[in-house]
């Protein structure tokens, strides 16, 4: 496909990085000459430089030949014009990250009248994410399907637990509940597993299973952790309203730590419950004086990484349960684990993955599309969902019997409101949605998942 990414920041790099690797051709705009020549040999693609809301700009991208425009431009309103100008030009799939929740609330009017697909906010799918991960704070990331009927859940094992040095055939046997282990991260390498697979302390472990039975996976090995009750959010952007709005919402008990007067004052009047403190959250002090320590959770959300990754640290060393980093780039991405800090989330890489999942849809025949994706085990592998839809080479078929590609596992299927996690022997009907997991060529259609 012909894509034209408008806007060369950090979601715009990100999707672009992600879109070369599934072999796109990409025309990136931008008005900033050095970032655009930047990009341009980066990732050796096509680039234009100037505003991504000019006509002109536009035609010279090639617009009117392209298969989908994607403006991640900082501003709502240019993203919106952008498209605006573009579907006149002949634009034919548009893209738009938007941040304010008004104009998502006229997201049906921009979808009919303007013709754009698909709205993309990158703080409010981190929000989303960071909430998932709160309710079950063993994870460190949470994958769901089919209106949350089935969940991968991704949890480092920890020394000593109950399944290391088991296979995974053992685990299963002993389980009373279908759940499948479906991927294992363990030394940089990702292993989309058999049955004779050991579990080692340390390894990055993916697991499958009804959403109402995870629990009961996490408990009969020991792995349970009770539900976060108390957050600290350390920050004062979009990210953190959206966050702490959710959070109270759902019951919990939120404290936002600030250190811009005016904003703590804009954030009170939008919350009802949270408390919102005026400080320096990067202070030991402050944090010791807020109850950092009594805390299960700490998020820390500023917009520079290092501060998040120091706060995480120091609430880890006071003893809180479930320290969150939010990272804006990949420069810190391989150290994290080893100094403890489990669970790091990029706001820009859930827009990319968003995106590629809308972009995969729109690229293959109708009833083919994946209707969910998910990046697993630190992205080295994708859970997707796809529907039978009345496929010859898979109706009737059993598991046994399939052609499966290697790296390639159908973890789960639903079937109307029934979840299977299945054997070899059980058989898939026209009607089933299956989610497949891979750790290898990237799969756009069900078809996909069987050699050729």
């Amino acid at each position: 496909m012909k894509v034209i990414i408008v806007g060369m920041g950090r979601v715009g790099v990100t999707l672009t990085e992600e879109l070369c690797r599934e072999g796109h051709n990409i025309v990136a705009i931008e008005s900033d000459a050095a970032v655009l020549q930047e990009c341009v040999d980066r990732f050796d693609i096509q680039g234009v430089r100037g505003k991504g809301c000019s006509a002109d700009i536009l035609r010279e991208a090639g617009v009117e030949t392209c298969d989908m425009l994607v403006s991640v431009m900082p501003e709502d309103e240019n993203n919106i014009l952008c498209c605006i100008v573009a579907k006149a030009l002949g634009a034919r799939n548009l893209i738009a990250r938007v941040r304010d929740p008004e104009y998502y609330a006229q997201f049906e009017f921009l979808r009919t009248r303007i013709g754009i697909g698909m709205l993309v906010n990158p703080e409010e799918a981190a929000s989303h994410e960071i909430m998932r991960i709160l309710r079950f704070p063993a994870a460190t990331k949470i994958s769901s399907f089919s209106n949350g009927k089935v969940e991968v859940v991704e949890f480092k094992l920890p020394k000593d637990s109950k399944i290391e040095g088991m296979t995974l055939a053992e685990i299963r046997k002993k389980l009373k509940i279908d759940a499948l282990i479906v991927t294992i991260e363990r030394d940089g390498k990702i292993i989309v597993p058999d049955g004779d697979v050991v579990l080692k302390a340390n390894d990055v472990v993916g697991v499958c299973a009804k959403h109402y039975e995870m629990g009961t996976f996490f408990r009969t090995f020991g792995l349970f952790r009770q539900k976060a009750e108390t957050v600290i959010i350390l920050g004062g952007g979009d990210d953190v309203f959206y966050l702490a709005r959710e959070l109270e919402e759902s019951g919990f008990f939120v404290k936002v730590i600030c250190n811009r007067y005016e904003r703590c004052l804009e954030m009170k009047g939008g919350l009802k419950k949270a408390v919102v403190v005026f400080g320096d959250y990067t202070d030991r002090e402050v944090l010791e004086r807020e109850g950092v320590e009594n805390a299960d959770a700490v998020v820390s959300m500023s917009h520079y990484d290092e501060n998040n990754i120091v706060t995480s640290l120091f609430a880890k060393a006071k003893g809180v349960e479930k320290p969150i980093a939010i990272l804006h780039g990949d420069s810190y991405r391989g150290l994290l684990e080893t100094v403890g800090i489990d669970t790091a989330i990029s706001p820009y890489r859930l827009a990319a993955a968003a995106i590629v999942r809308y972009l995969r849809a729109t690229d293959v025949e109708e009833g083919s599309a994946v209707k969910a994706m998910y990046k697993l085990a630190d992205e080295g592998a994708e859970a997707l969902l796809f529907n039978v839809n009345g496929n010859e080479a898979f109706i009737g078929k059993s598991l046994k019997e399939l052609p499966l590609d290697k790296g390639v596992l159908l973890a789960a299927v639903v079937r109307g409101k029934n979840v299977y996690i299945p054997d070899g022997n059980f058989r898939l009907e026209s009607k089933d949605d299956v989610v497949v997991v891979s750790s290898g060529e990237r799969i756009f259609a069900l078809e996909d998942a069987l050699k050729s």
